[in-house]
């Protein structure tokens, strides 16, 4: 009987040994397949997230190429390139405004799985007109809109004129501001805000303006729109990025080293129709009435025109809307009365008391410089939807009746290029 029961303590021994083996291999292998599942679940999260950040790589390197700021929005732009081959199931890109994307590449439960933010603004100094040149307004000014410059708490520290030396003006001078119909560039979001009270120019009074008019003494709108030293020109002229179209002045000017360009606008339409969208002038250049008003339609079928002058008196009488950028810069050219003999502007500039003398003294002082000896000349309502841009230091524009200044940088994008992207910092680029 004790044998027996000696045997039966020995099974139930080896019982619960047993028991205790398997339930110790039981809990190491339930412990090895939770840390299975766990390396399983690190390995498709890091999956996913190098899918994310490829995602993006993806998109900034063809956002860079196709430098089309406008179709990133566009649910189907990134689809074919970095969506499907990489598995996603949407890459997201919200505006932030200021030319701000955040592209947010998202997991099966509609997360993001990355965030990185992508920045289109650009560089370039903020101004719907930009003078080197003494600025002479003898009539009311309307700016709409402005370009928006810098976000700040207050609003925008909008720029509708940025002069280099003196400015003059005999008439009001209105800021409209940016909640007008006209945008400042395609996606342009003001977050609810106008331009800063201290950046708003709105007076009938020409002797009250604020910062919307600014004073920049360092100015140099040459190296500034073109990222090229002055005297290096001829690197622009004939850069093939601009590819530009070239008329030259073929009339001698006696007393004048500026040759003039004859039926100047009729010359620059046939270009605009041609296709040719970037023209360089070499000489003096006078666009009138009908002409002035059929180049200003012409202008319209295109994406944006740059109208270049260089070295040489420009005179623009009559009414319309430019689409395009002017651009006038001249270096060593000095202009005199000489240049505007024989050109319809002359009737303005050169009889003995024209509406500008009053102040030219005012600025000058007693031995003002005589209104025929300027550079530039505009008459009438006519604007460059893009701009202007005025390089000739010590020497004056004059502008004569109802001005309309605006902004819009999809026109300077089209005809200078536009800006490439950039990460904002903090992103993984910024080691």
């Amino acid at each position: 009987m004790m044998r027996y029961q000696k045997g039966a303590v020995g099974l139930l021994f080896s019982g619960l040994i047993l028991i205790a083996a398997l339930t110790l291999s039981l809990a190491s292998y339930k412990s090895t397949y939770f840390q299975s599942k766990r390396v399983q679940n690190e390995i498709a999260a890091r999956q996913s997230l190098w899918a994310g950040e490829g995602a993006i790589e993806c998109a900034f390197t063809k956002a860079q190429l196709d430098l089309n700021r406008t179709e990133l929005i566009n649910a189907d732009y990134l689809k074919t390139n970095c969506q499907q081959p990489l598995s996603l199931d949407e890459i997201q890109v919200v505006s932030l405004g200021s030319k701000k994307y955040s592209l947010q590449p998202l997991d099966e439960r509609e997360q993001p799985i990355v965030k990185k933010v992508m920045d289109f603004s650009s560089n370039r100094i903020a101004g719907a007109i930009q003078s080197t040149a003494d600025l002479f307004m003898h009539a009311s000014s309307d700016v709409s809109p402005p370009d928006p410059g810098i976000e700040t708490d207050d609003g925008w520290e909008c720029v509708a004129i940025r002069y280099k030396d003196k400015l003059s003006m005999n008439g009001a001078i209105v800021n409209n501001g940016l909640k007008t119909t006209e945008s400042p560039y395609s996606g342009f979001q003001s977050n609810g805000k106008d331009c800063a009270d201290d950046h708003t120019s709105s007076s009938a009074s020409s002797n009250h303006h604020e910062n919307d008019l600014m004073q920049d003494t360092s100015l140099s709108p040459f190296e500034s729109m073109f990222e090229v030293e002055k005297e290096d020109w001829l690197q622009v002229r004939n850069s093939s990025k601009y590819n530009f179209s070239i008329i030259s002045g073929s009339q001698p000017v006696a007393g004048s080293s500026a040759a003039r360009i004859i039926d100047c606008g009729e010359k620059v339409e046939q270009e605009v129709i041609n296709g040719n969208t970037r023209i360089w002038l070499e000489g003096s250049c006078e666009i009138e009435g009908a002409s002035l008003s059929s180049l200003a339609q012409a202008s319209q079928a295109t994406d944006g025109v740059l109208l270049f002058l260089h070295n040489g008196v420009f005179s623009l009488n009559g009414s319309g809307n430019f689409k395009g950028v002017l651009f006038h810069f001249n270096d060593g050219f000095q202009p005199s009365s000489a240049d505007w003999d024989g050109l319809e502007a002359n009737h303005d500039l050169s009889h003995s008391n024209t509406v500008f003398d009053n102040k030219l003294k005012k600025v000058y002082g007693n031995s003002y410089p005589a209104a025929n000896t300027a550079a530039y000349f505009q008459k009438g309502s006519f604007n460059f939807t893009g701009g202007q841009y005025l390089d000739m230091d010590g020497q004056m524009a004059l502008f004569f009746n109802s001005l309309k200044f605006s902004y819009n940088e999809d026109v300077i994008d089209a005809v200078l290029g536009s800006t490439p992207p950039r990460w904002v910092k903090g992103s993984w680029q910024d080691f």
